[in-house]
């Protein structure tokens, strides 16, 4: 676990080189909030340390990063995922609106222009953010860690972090006349706010990771990274719509199904997402089963005629 641990030494190491410099940086820029400051200097910083760190441990390469495929399979795949992104996650979308969970916004008018540019935008949206999560989290760190720790592993550690820095925020607004050199230290302290009470966010955390894991499954049974692309999109894509065209309705005796991350997903979203990773790990080990058959006949075959050189 010394590629994970180390990640997380980086990030830890990025935040705080970034408070430090947040005040001076500040000066530097003008008219910018200066949590957002540091924030883009933690990114930088960790950006920094994350391409020495994988470039260390030789993994920039297409199959570290899960990007292992032809272009016409990464393709087929990406839009695999897209549709079955879809087809999963409009039951539980469904089922919040049916038990009033999420109910029509009345400021929004739904014509088929507007309805297309929403979801052109979530789409767009949801690809970009994809992409670069799924590189990362499903990609090279899923490959760094499978390396060193195992498989089991390697879906477990990354996701728990994924869902961690969901929670962190930061985004603490300081008068310009009062800025410091303490303000990046407050500005980190801030970032930290959503876990000050835990049980408030434990329902959207696990969602996320449940989330993940299921991502990290199917990394793990595709050998790549585009059905995870196709599916991350779809989902936010899905989540973007429910955004602007619903409300959460907290009178709802269902509301428990949501958390207070985006009153979306949550207790639902865990209890569905643990049971599409059931289904697809027994389909999978059905579709391997039934592939492996012939080629076991085929062995025994060979064993029978050893002088006969079948095709594989």
């Amino acid at each position: 676990m010394r590629s994970f641990f180390s990640i997380l030494v980086l990030f830890a190491v990025s935040l705080v080189v970034a408070a430090l410099l947040a005040y001076p940086v500040w000066l530097l820029v003008d008219q910018q909030p200066v949590h957002r400051v540091m924030h883009r200097v933690a990114e930088l910083c960790a950006l920094a340390g994350l391409i020495w760190l994988f470039r260390r441990w030789k993994m920039f390469t297409r199959d570290g990063a899960g990007l292992s495929l032809s272009r016409s399979q990464f393709w087929m795949q990406l839009v695999a995922g897209l549709i079955s992104g879809t087809l999963i996650i409009l039951p539980l979308l469904v089922t919040l609106e049916v038990l009033d969970v999420r109910i029509a916004d009345a400021r929004v008018t739904l014509t088929p222009l507007f309805i297309t540019r929403v979801l052109a935008a979530g789409l767009t949206t949801g690809l970009l953010v994809a992409l670069i999560e799924e590189i990362f989290f499903r990609g090279l760190l899923f490959t760094a860690v499978e390396r060193e720790s195992g498989r089991f592993l390697a879906i477990l550690l990354p996701n728990l972090l994924y869902a961690f820095l969901h929670f962190l925020d930061g985004r603490l607004h300081i008068p310009a006349d009062q800025i410091e050199w303490s303000s990046g230290l407050a500005v980190l302290t801030s970032m930290f706010h959503a876990y000050s009470d835990p049980l408030q966010i434990v329902d959207s955390f696990l969602a996320l990771f449940a989330v993940g894991v299921l991502l990290a499954i199917v990394r793990a049974r595709t050998g790549a990274i585009a059905a995870c692309i196709g599916l991350h999109a779809a989902w936010v894509c899905a989540l973007y719509y429910i955004e602007v065209t619903t409300q959460f309705n907290p009178a709802s005796a269902a509301s428990w199904l949501v958390g207070s991350y985006d009153n979306t997903i949550g207790w639902g979203t865990v209890a569905w997402m643990a049971t599409m990773a059931c289904v697809y790990v027994m389909v999978a080990r059905t579709t391997r089963s039934s592939s492996t058959q012939p080629a076991r006949q085929t062995d025994l075959t060979a064993d029978r005629f050893p002088a006969v050189r079948l095709p594989r």
